[in-house]
């Protein structure tokens, strides 16, 4: 091999492109390998990405719109079986699609054991099973039944972010060699911002019907969930959603206001860091509220207080500026700061 030629052959980025295209290799060690990756160079949005897929979600707000599932509301009626069950299309839009929380590996495996079965995953809230019975007088048993291939779905568009990934890092001459990466490569990785690949916005549809014999298998609920008392139940329903989505529209623009803000305050720290490498830490946030204007201020404030104080530890990339960046934040919070 010539001198300054590179081995393809023990890349582990093109190591991982054959992985993602090879539906014998699982998800989740798929997901092992690209952490490895991400933490070799430093890669650390997509490596919070991955260990959110490997450990799970802590909650609704942090997950991407390919980890929602759509379902069917059906009722088990005890001589015709799981029976769909006709109710207002809004309350049907609102109790039927279901986040995904659970690590990868469950997902895999639920998979694995409901492929042959052809059997449909079943979840309910117990509370909103009971509040449904309980609103209507139904006495069977409801629960939202989805098709098997959303838990695959879910599988596949993890595959794909790792593959677009992986091509993007070839793109930028980022290739590793058996299991480093040269320090030129950790370099082209730190200008890069790789963050696109993991705001995917997939569009899923909710299930239709299965079919016409179905539909009239359902009429027996149909009198009693189109009467009026129906109207106020969809009032009820999209109040607490409309309620709800306001808050998390909100709660979505603080973490935004703090996402932006960590980034421009670690920009400053950074350049403070080439004029100054041995300022102290009360220098360091003297120079962020010098720099920074007090409309600013005033905005990240008043996102920290609507998102709580831990969630500005997300946002900081660079773990030698978080203590800096929260105490300047902090005093922001102050009157008069």
């Amino acid at each position: 091999m010539k001198q300054g030629q590179r081995s393809f052959m023990g890349s582990l980025v093109l190591e991982l492109q054959r992985d993602a295209l090879n539906p014998e290799i699982s998800v989740l060690l798929l997901l092992r390998k690209a952490l490895v990756v991400a933490r070799k160079l430093n890669i650390q949005k997509f490596q919070q990405w991955v260990e959110k897929e490997l450990n799970g979600y802590p909650e609704i707000s942090y997950l991407p719109q390919y980890r929602f599932m759509f379902g069917e509301l059906k009722a088990r009626d005890p001589y015709l079986g799981w029976i769909p069950v006709i109710v207002h299309p809004e309350i049907h839009e609102l109790i039927s699609k279901r986040p995904v929380l659970q690590p990868i590996s469950e997902i895999e495996t639920l998979v694995e054991n409901l492929k042959d079965k052809n059997d449909p995953l079943i979840t309910m809230p117990p509370a909103l099973g009971k509040f449904l019975r309980e609103y209507h007088g139904i006495r069977f048993e409801m629960q939202i039944h989805m098709d098997i291939s959303q838990a695959t779905g879910v599988l596949e568009a993890v595959r794909d972010v790792v593959l677009n990934w992986s091509l993007k890092l070839e793109e930028d001459g980022i290739l590793g060699e058996e299991m480093t990466f040269s320090q030129e490569e950790k370099q082209i990785a730190a200008k890069k911002d790789y963050s696109s690949f993991i705001q995917i916005d997939i569009r899923q549809s909710q299930m239709q019907n299965s079919s016409s014999e179905s539909q009239s298998s359902s009429e027996s609920f149909s009198n009693d969930l189109r009467e009026a008392n129906v109207a106020n139940f969809a009032n009820k329903v999209s109040g607490n959603a409309r309620q709800q989505a306001n808050q998390h529209i909100h709660l979505s623009e603080s973490r935004r206001t703090l996402a932006e803000a960590a980034e421009e305050i670690q920009q400053l720290l950074n350049q403070l860091e080439q004029t100054n490498p041995t300022a102290t830490e009360s220098e360091k946030v003297a120079y962020v509220n010098d720099e920074t204007t007090p409309s600013f201020k005033r905005r990240v404030a008043g996102a920290l207080q609507a998102s709580g104080e831990t969630a500005i530890d997300e946002f900081i990339l660079e773990n030698k500026y978080l203590k800096v960046v929260k105490s300047a934040i902090k005093g922001w919070l102050q009157p008069g700061g």
